[in-house]
């Protein structure tokens, strides 16, 4: 059972992961082009331990977990011996210079593929794309969608779970005017529908639920499954095989009325009435507030239904392929991610996202002990969305960022010559304080976050 000390460790080993692969992309590259490697380090400031290898490298592991680096032999850092000046970074041409710089990100990258491709090789369980009644009006009801159809295809890409189409559909109204959705209905017809879309104007606009899509829960009984450890269910007392009575006062006869209530009362002070080895007892449970991409705030309190192995069949899919189709679905995963990735920042630098949404240290660490807590498979899809964001976090034209070095190498491919020290100066401060600034806003977001919820 993960407790504090069990969340701060499983992100300290998956940021350490993270950092050793992407700055092992700069080593290898490095030595690959013959540039001398002074140090390795995982971990900013004082070291912790320390050893010189034959080839002159110095491995480190440093205080502080967050960064790491490599440092190379340059000119520009100190004097260099001339028996060694060929192996300075510095002396190698603008080609190998830029392949040493992008090869972190891309090791960021090629890690959270073949994680994305791990995962689907060991089947990534999802539920069924099955859609309810859409409400009168959206986008999905005008359309003609009705209960019981399954999504299989959106814009002539293959839909096999609901996250997969939570995932694609914001990507694929976005610029287009209709797009095409291709369902099957409960006696097996296949339906084309095409749907005439609005052009949103924030996230929250884009999401499934805002043109009318959602999820046809299963009709399960209101009895209790598993109680996530460390959650407020486990708290307050909750068990498996409880059967739930009455939840905020309301009787409920399906598992789909309990999520409705608890959703509807975040931070709020739920009685909950259960049945346990046929004795009646009453508990209380504090709703843990929840914001969801698309604005909303829900309550939830670490608990899932008791499914049947029938059940399962019929309302969950396993995401199970052939080592060789999961590297091919891998790629894609990462692809998509990495684009949405992008929208986001997008949106945010464009007002149609709020930088509430900002994570920093904090709350990547609140999801790094949840994730570890629900299994490996979660473990490890946290893992592939972070590597993939650092990725994408180092290319932005930000100066001491591995982007802002490639855009001074694109200045200097340009000019046919470096920028100057003191330019160069100037703008790593500036980079500097931009970055600082992130990092206190991101801090600030997660200490918020924390004490609202």
């Amino acid at each position: 059972m993960l407790k504090g000390g069990g969340t701060l460790g499983a992100f300290l080993l998956a940021l350490s992961c993270l950092i050793f692969i992407h700055e092992l992309g700069h080593f290898a590259v490095a030595r690959w082009v013959g540039v001398k490697v002074l140090r390795f380090s995982i971990g900013l400031g004082h070291p912790l331990w320390r050893r010189q290898a034959k080839n002159g490298t110095e491995w480190v592991v440093a205080l502080i977990p967050l960064g790491g680096y490599v440092r190379m032999l340059d000119e520009r850092e100190g004097p260099v011996s001339p028996l060694e000046i060929q192996q300075a970074f510095n002396q190698k041409t603008l080609a190998q210079r830029s392949a040493i710089v992008v090869a972190g990100p891309l090791a960021n990258f090629l890690l959270a593929w073949l994680l994305f491709s791990l995962l689907y090789a060991l089947g990534i369980p999802g539920q069924r794309p099955c859609l309810d009644t859409p409400e009168t009006g959206t986008l999905a009801w005008n359309a003609g969608i009705r209960a019981g159809e399954c999504v299989l295809s959106l814009e002539g890409g293959a839909i096999r779970t609901w996250q997969d189409f939570e995932l694609e559909w914001p990507r694929a109204i976005r610029g287009r005017r209709t797009v095409t959705l291709v369902t099957r209905d409960d006696r097996g017809q296949e339906e084309v529908h095409r749907l005439a879309t609005v052009q949103a104007t924030s996230a929250a606009e884009e999401g499934v639920e805002a043109s009318g899509f959602h999820l046809r829960a299963p009709p399960l009984p209101p009895v209790v499954g598993q109680v996530i450890p460390d959650s407020v269910a486990e708290e307050a007392g909750l068990k498996p095989l409880d059967q739930l009575l009455r939840v905020a006062g309301q009787p409920v006869e399906t598992w789909a009325q309990v999520v409705k209530i608890v959703e509807n009362h975040p931070q709020a002070i739920v009685e909950i009435e259960l049945q346990r080895a046929g004795q009646t007892r009453k508990l209380q449970v504090i709703p843990r507030a929840v914001d969801l991409p698309d604005g909303r705030r829900i309550g939830r309190i670490g608990i899932s239904p008791e499914v049947t192995e029938t059940m399962r069949r019929q309302w969950t899919v396993l995401e199970k392929d052939s080592p060789l189709t999961a590297l091919g679905h891998g790629a894609m995963k990462t692809w998509s991610l990495t684009m949405l990735t992008l929208d986001s920042f997008g949106q945010m630098l464009t007002g149609q996202a709020s930088l509430d949404d900002l994570g920093g240290p904090v709350r990547i660490a609140s999801l790094a002990g949840e994730s570890a807590r629900s299994g490996l498979l979660s473990y490890l899809q946290f893992m592939a969305l972070i590597s993939l964001s650092l990725g994408v976090l180092n290319l932005l034209p930000i100066p001491l960022l591995d982007g802002g070095h490639l855009l001074y190498h694109a200045v200097e491919w340009v000019r046919g010559r470096p920028l100057s020290m003191e330019i160069l100066g100037l703008t790593q401060r500036l980079g500097f304080f931009l970055l600082a600034g992130l990092m206190v806003f991101t801090f600030l977001n997660d200490l918020r976050h924390f004490f609202n919820h």
